[in-house]
């Protein structure tokens, strides 16, 4: 039997049909998408063929009973998960038990209320739900610590390779630390540089070399002598295809005929080289080896493609020295303000470098991806163009910015936030060149403030909320004239001892979600609850001249609202109104979930006009009378005992002229 009724998927498992009938009706009027299965092996076809979300399992069923059904359920790496909720006749206490130690999550005893199994069910799903969020928050954030360990990876060998490299005053120092750097991040047992000649026919082994351990001195001894045409060999081979290559197995590779023996003597197995590529042409030829056989490794190949790419540039323009000087102070100013993207722009926005990490912040595979797509930073870049013109205006006058942000497009189309620290580069007449600084994406940052905003103003009054973000340390405000209101359900408390505490809450919900629209309404701020109490308040965190009157619309309005809700839920609740007028201070307290609070004697007397008060009436101070008096129907009551207080003259809210 199948209802097609929208998920989530219930199986109820029952040989009692009655009892099956009923649980269906009740689950399908909540929308629930409902399964039955008259006995226990229906019930194990029926989750191994399509698991629900949720099981409802009798005990007592003949051929295989409750306990056992739920334990084979957990025992099957399909089923193991689905919550199982017990329903059954047997309450004593060894079945209960019986009931967990097997798996099950809940238990309900027969015969069953209606709400009951309804909040069980709604409870057990929600954790379900959360559960199953939780384990995909889980799997993305670790998907994103992976990511971000590679990129800070990535970035530490870029930038040590630019402070090394910097230093270097020739091609073959260069080749030497950037072949050790490499060679020490990735792992991997020896290194070394293939140069080609003037005329590109002949590929000659780079004098410089990396090695893990002494015993690879031969091999590197062999190497020094070999020369390869430019298309033998691995070195040939990428020197033709200007790709990387890898090579898994040396030994059943063709790649490296010359050298099968000495490789095989050293005892190395796999192999992978990159190309040093600027305007077409091979400058260099990177190539690693290691003593295990191991898989294409994409991730590798990036990396050092990426320190590739880099070096490339440097080893063309180390030739003279003249731009040599240029280069150093290019990269040596990158470096010391770098963060996580790296750049430079002209002043009218096109890209004259970049790093890889900057790319990849906006989507791009390459740098030169990156700059070759962004003709234009303030028209493909920015989301809101007046940012880069905002950025431009601030460096004129500074010529510098520092945590500029800024929502932009990544390639995909989508839109993250971006921070840039960034200097104007001048040369000696102080004519603008470029600008040069960095990135940092905040996007999650900026998602995090998003949502304590969000928290903060359900528990805050917007003013004291954006206060508190500013970190100011104390808030405490004085108020010369507010409306205090304090009100109580008479009759809850014994109502509340004849409810389950689903009902309960559900109940004083409805009311105080009421009460919360009715102070939204009137522009008056909620303080708090505390039991079945209500406290709203007039007048603050912003002065109103009409705060008093406010209060006392919201007033007729809760007892007419109470009024309402008795006839639909057929009960006999009455509110008892307190309400003052006079000074207060106002304040955020607490170190851990902090409140916005009142104190002061106005506050007393209000809590003390409620306690004090008749079921049904909203009573008031003779302060509140002579302001209102002319708008709104008093009637006298007359002078009461207040505690603290003595004797005051105290009159009954009405209602509005």
């Amino acid at each position: 039997m199948e209802v097609s009724i929208a998920r989530p998927n219930i199986l109820v498992v029952d040989d009692n049909p009655a009892n099956l009938k009923l649980l269906l009706h009740i689950l399908s009027e909540k929308s629930y998408k409902v399964r039955v299965a008259p006995g226990g092996q229906l019930a194990l076809n029926a989750c191994n063929s399509n698991p629900p979300d949720l099981i409802l399992l009798d005990i007592n069923m003949p051929e295989m009973n409750g306990h056992e059904v739920c334990q084979r359920l957990k025992a099957s790496e399909k089923t193991r998960d689905i919550p199982v909720i017990f329903i059954s006749a047997l309450d004593d206490t060894n079945n209960i038990v019986n009931a967990f130690t097997v798996g099950g999550i809940d238990y309900i005893t027969k015969p069953f209320k209606r709400l009951e199994v309804l909040a069980r069910i709604e409870n057990q799903l929600r954790i379900r739900e959360l559960k199953m969020q939780l384990i995909e928050q889980n799997k993305l954030l670790q998907e994103h610590l992976d990511s971000r360990r590679k990129a800070e990876v990535e970035l530490r060998l870029l930038l040590a390779t630019t402070q090394a490299i910097s230093r270097k005053n020739n091609v073959p120092s260069v080749l030497q630390a950037v072949l050790r750097l490499v060679g020490i991040t990735i792992q991997w047992d020896y290194g070394e540089a293939w140069l080609p000649t003037e005329d590109n026919n002949i590929l000659e082994c780079s004098q410089n070399w990396y090695s893990s351990h002494a015993s690879f001195w031969d091999f590197k001894k062999q190497n020094r002598t070999v020369t390869l045409a430019s298309n033998l060999g691995l070195p040939g081979k990428i020197f033709v295809s200007k790709k990387p290559e890898w090579v898994e197995k040396i030994l059943n590779s063709g790649d490296l005929p010359i050298l099968g023996e000495e490789i095989g003597n050293a005892s190395l197995a796999s192999a992978f080289g990159v190309p040093i590529i600027l305007n077409e042409r091979v400058l260099a030829i990177l190539v690693f080896y290691k003593k295990g056989s191991v898989p294409i490794n994409l991730h590798t190949i990036n990396l050092v493609t990426a320190v590739a790419t880099q070096l490339s540039p440097l080893i063309y323009h180390k030739q003279t020295e003249e731009i040599l000087r240029i280069t150093q102070e290019r990269y040596h100013s990158i470096v010391e303000n770098a963060v996580e993207g790296i750049y430079q722009t002209t002043p009218c926005g096109r890209y004259l470098s970049a790093n890889l990490a900057l790319a990849k912040i906006y989507g791009y595979e390459s740098p030169e991806e990156l700059i070759n797509s962004s003709q234009n930073v303030e028209e493909q870049l920015y989301v809101n163009s007046n940012r880069r013109r905002e950025f431009i205006e601030e460096m004129n006058s500074n010529h510098a910015v520092r945590g500029f942000e800024s929502q932009v497009y990544r390639r995909d189309g989508t839109i993250i936030w971006i921070s840039e620290n960034a200097r104007s580069v001048c040369d000696s007449k102080e004519k603008l060149l470029y600008y040069e600084g960095t990135v940092s994406d905040i996007t999650e940052r900026k998602l995090a403030q998003k949502q304590t905003e969000k928290l903060l103003l359900n528990i805050l009054p917007k003013p004291i909320a954006e206060r508190l973000q500013q970190k100011q340390q104390v808030i405490a405000d004085s108020f010369s004239d507010v409306s205090v209101l304090f009100a109580d359900l008479v009759g809850f408390t014994n109502f509340a001892s004849t409810k389950t505490p689903t009902e309960l809450v559900e109940i004083l919900n409805q009311i105080f979600i009421e009460f919360d629209l009715l102070s939204n309404r009137h522009g008056l701020e909620k303080i708090k609850t505390i039991g079945d109490a209500y406290m709203v308040v007039g007048g603050l965190p912003i002065p109103r001249a009409d705060h008093a009157s406010s209060i006392a619309k919201i007033a007729l309005d809760m007892q007419s609202f109470i009024a309402r809700f008795n006839t639909q839920i057929n009960e006999k609740f009455s509110l008892r109104i307190g309400i003052n007028i006079g000074p207060v201070v106002a304040g955020v307290i607490g170190l851990t979930k902090f409140s916005y609070d009142l104190w002061g004697d106005t506050v007393n007397v209000a809590s003390r006009m409620e306690s004090s008060g008749i079921p049904g009436q909203t009573q008031v101070t003779a302060a509140v009378y002579e302001r209102l008096k002319e708008q709104f129907l008093f009637q006298e009551r007359g002078t009461i005992s207040i505690k603290g207080k003595g004797e005051m003259m105290t009159y009954l809210l009405i209602g509005q002229k």
